[in-house]
């Protein structure tokens, strides 16, 4: 179901980032979410749209669909990336649309979408992108593939399908109300993005229910692989789908692109039997951040997915430095703190510190979602400075702060002034007085 990604909902029209533990670089990325904690991870980004996210059984490289060299349909290609963010590989290179990849059980071959003929079918090659041949071409549009064990699922005529791995023996499995008759939204009425169970028993898909949103309303369903036990897991008919499952085929994660005309693209966990519903990130994602494209990581204990930046635009960005204080004794630690705005998980900020005799010492700290602290011990008296600094990133403009003065003042310039820092004469005549007190 093609439907997911580039779709414009009113409500997602935003000006500014929230604050946000989503790092922010270019628009699209691929990301890594622990549903315990909710801390987001950047693992690759982009400029352009990369979506449809899938794990070998490994659990250790992604293959993806990603925008190259433009927007159009014809830029679209498939690559293969470590978990850990190295090792891109292109492995496709034409002038058609490549997409929808799906790995073999044995991680050996990916099957993929092509439109290379009058049609989208489906095609198959080697995981380094060698031996590209044609699998299957039902005559029509074939789209949203799924390959477990011997067996591929795909969406055809608006129904869902099954066939054997080596292309034979295609039969349907779904049967939707109405399939294939255009209403009011993006698709016609059907069933869409079929997904098979880890023990490959079962097929998680979704079926659009009402046309009454521009977009569609769809829900989850469950139908054995045999076509027999289909049944509904919601009844909501919200914008949702691309489900997967976890390693244990007990939980499915999945995206909510829409609430009825509310634009969500939010990522919620249920579990297989229905029960159990959760919204997993609308609490923690800004509004202005699109996830889509999930899946459970290898161990089922944290969610990969890509994610967009809608009206992604490099951002300004301001560093505030603060002082402690702005007069300190010689030997004492003078604190200089401050925050990055908006706040970046982990930037290095740089501290350059003008001494009295004009030298620079330069130090280097790393914020903690967005902020900042460092001690200076002072050895020299006389007047300082200091400067904050970000040199920005891909997703923020480069920053200094206003130079922040402090002095710092040996021992006899503070007896000097009496106060703070009483000089010993004071002493002696403070302890004279409270003697003289005593004896009256």
């Amino acid at each position: 179901m093609i439907i997911l990604i580039g779709i414009l909902l009113g409500a997602l029209l935003v000006s500014s980032v929230e604050a946000s533990n989503v790092p922010y670089l270019e628009e699209w990325g691929i990301y890594s979410l622990n549903p315990n904690t909710g801390h987001t991870r950047l693992i690759y980004t982009s400029p352009t749209e990369i979506t449809t996210l899938r794990l070998n059984d490994e659990g250790d490289t992604f293959t993806f669909y990603m925008k190259t060299g433009g927007n159009e349909y014809e830029h679209t290609e498939i690559y293969t990336l470590d978990v850990d963010g190295t090792n891109l590989k292109r492995l496709t290179e034409n002038d058609q649309w490549d997409l929808y990849p799906s790995w073999s059980p044995d991680g050996s071959e990916i099957a993929y979408l092509s439109w290379r003929n009058t049609t989208l079918d489906i095609w198959v090659m080697s995981a380094d992108g060698e031996n590209q041949r044609l699998l299957y071409d039902s005559g029509g549009h074939d789209a949203d593939i799924h390959w477990i064990g011997d067996r591929i699922v795909f969406t055809r005529d608006s129904q869902i399908w099954v066939m054997n791995s080596d292309g034979t023996d295609p039969h349907q499995l779904t049967d939707p109300p109405n399939a294939g008759d255009w209403g009011n939204a993006v698709l016609p009425f059907g069933d869409y993005d079929p997904r098979i169970s880890p023990d490959g028993s079962q097929v998680v898909f979704e079926r659009m229910v009402d046309d009454s949103s521009s977009h569609g309303n769809y829900d989850l369903y469950l139908v054995n692989i045999d076509g027999t036990g289909e049944t509904r897991l919601t009844e909501n008919g919200w914008t949702q789908g691309l489900a997967s499952w976890s390693s244990d085929g007990e939980r499915l994660v999945y995206v909510v692109s829409a609430i009825g005309s509310e634009g969500k693209y939010d990522l919620y966990q249920i579990n297989s039997d229905g029960s159990g519903m959760t919204d997993l990130t609308s609490d923690i994602f800004p509004t202005e951040f699109l996830a889509n494209s999930p899946l459970f990581s290898g161990d089922d204990s944290g969610i990969y997915f890509c994610g967009q930046w809608w009206d992604w635009k490099k951002l300004d960005t301001t560093v505030t430095c603060l002082l402690s204080s702005d007069e300190i004794q010689l030997g004492e630690t003078v604190t200089v703190s401050g925050t990055l705005n908006p706040a970046v998980h982990e930037a290095v900020i740089q501290l350059t510190f003008t001494k009295p005799d004009g030298s620079v010492l330069t130090e280097e700290i790393t914020t903690d979602e967005g902020e900042y602290n460092f001690n200076l011990e002072t050895q020299e008296p006389g007047d300082w400075s200091v400067e904050a600094y970000w040199s920005g990133d891909l997703g923020h403009f480069e920053f200094k702060c206003e130079t922040q003065s402090f002095t710092v003042l040996e021992l006899s310039e503070i007896e000097d002034r009496g106060i703070p820092g009483f000089p010993l004469v004071t002493i002696l005549l403070g302890l004279a007085f409270f003697m003289f007190r005593r004896q009256k």
